[in-house]
Order: structure tokens, then C-alpha cells, then sequence
């Protein structure tokens, strides 16, 4: 095996770009608040209270405020849990590999690792990217990132290899297939920035509501 030539690997580079979990910038958490009660089910419920106050009903009014401000609350712990999620599948895909480049083996930073390239892999070894086993002596991995699965698993030859999982026993060599965010922690990464953009609980059962009013 001789792996890519470092011409190949930086054209791949600039194609599927760095192999790393990337996030949304972060916001300050005032902003972030703030964004909290930008969607219409929010404003109608503070012109709901506002009015409250103005037909002199302040209990009505204080009552809808807490319930807006309690709502808005829950949307930013659920949006702070997201990016903690974010950052800590960000540390576990950090890590040096030794790869194949020329026909040499050398050892690069993850984060430049392409599709095609092949690297070493042994016992302690964190997987970099999804990949494919090519050569494979007595391989076992640790899934449990991924699974939650604790018993190590067996890998043969031409059997996939996730990023984030680690290699408890053999060696081996292991070509790229997925990188960066279209790995399978890439799509975890995805998934979690969904539930950052998802409804509160309150904002559901408004919308329901209002989905099943009468006429």
C-alpha cells in the first residue's frame, strides 16, 4: 500500500474540506435570550399580556409573562445543552494519526485527513474519520461513543470503521470513506444542531391549539 500522493490528498482537501465537527458561531447568551422570544407564538402571547395590563387584568398579564419568560428560559438551557453536546463529540474526533502519503508513513493532525486516505491503526488508536478496514490483524473496537454498546467488536477485512470509536486490540490499516460533518458523528453533530432549532414543549401545544380551534 502507498497511499495518496500529497498532491492527491491536498485536491481532496479542498474538496471535502477539513475532517472536523464544525459548529455554529457562537452567539453571546443576552443575544441568545433574546432570540428566544423571536417567533410569532411568543409576540402574541406578550401582546396577550400587554393588553392584560392595559384593561387593568395584571394578574392575567404577570401570569402570561412568567409563562413566556419561563418558556423562553427552557429554549436557551435546551440550546446551551446542544452546544456543550457539539463541543464534546468535537474533543473526542481530536487526535494525530499515522498515515500513508507517498508511499511513507507519516503522522498528520486528523483534521487533514481525505476520502482515500489510509492510515495505521493499533491498540489505544482513536478512530479519525469513517473508514474501511484493508488489512486487519486480530481487530477489535470499542463502539460504545457511537452505541452505547460496551463489549468490544470484532472488525474484519472490508468492515466499516466510525469516527470517535477506538481500537482496544490488533492492528491494522484502514482506508477513509467519510469525513468531517458527513461522518456518522458528523450526522449525530447535525442532529443535535436540529434540536437547538426545535420548539419548546409550550410552543408545541400552542401551535396544536391553534391547529384544532374551531371555527
Amino acid at each position: 500500500m502507498t497511499g495518496l500522493t500529497t498532491k492527491e490528498a491536498e485536491e481532496l482537501l479542498t474538496k471535502y474540506g477539513l475532517n472536523t465537527i464544525t459548529e455554529r458561531k457562537k452567539k453571546n447568551i443576552f443575544i441568545k435570550f433574546i432570540e428566544q422570544f423571536n417567533n410569532f407564538l411568543t409576540i402574541l402571547l406578550l401582546a396577550a399580556a400587554f393588553i392584560s395590563f392595559l384593561i387593568h387584568e395584571p394578574v392575567d398579564g404577570s401570569l402570561i409573562l412568567s409563562i413566556v419568560v419561563l418558556n423562553a428560559l427552557f429554549g436557551l438551557y435546551q440550546e446551551s445543552k446542544a452546544e456543550a453536546a457539539i463541543q464534546l463529540l468535537k474533543k473526542m474526533t481530536i487526535t494525530k494519526i499515522r498515515v500513508l502519503r507517498d508511499g511513507k508513513e507519516i503522522e498528520i493532525d486528523s483534521k487533514y485527513l481525505v476520502p482515500g486516505d489510509v492510515f495505521f491503526i493499533e491498540e489505544g488508536v482513536k478512530i479519525p474519520a469513517d473508514a474501511n478496514v484493508v488489512e486487519e490483524k486480530n481487530l477489535m473496537v470499542n463502539e460504545s461513543a457511537l452505541t452505547g454498546e460496551s463489549l468490544p467488536v470484532t472488525k474484519k477485512n472490508k468492515e466499516d470503521l466510525f469516527m470517535g470509536t477506538i481500537v482496544v486490540r490488533g492492528r491494522g490499516f484502514a482506508k477513509v470513506t467519510r469525513t468531517g460533518m458527513e461522518s456518522k458523528f458528523g450526522e449525530i453533530a447535525k442532529g443535535i444542531e436540529m434540536i437547538e432549532d426545535s420548539k419548546t414543549p409550550l410552543q408545541k401545544k400552542l401551535e396544536s391549539l391553534l391547529r384544532n380551534r374551531g371555527p
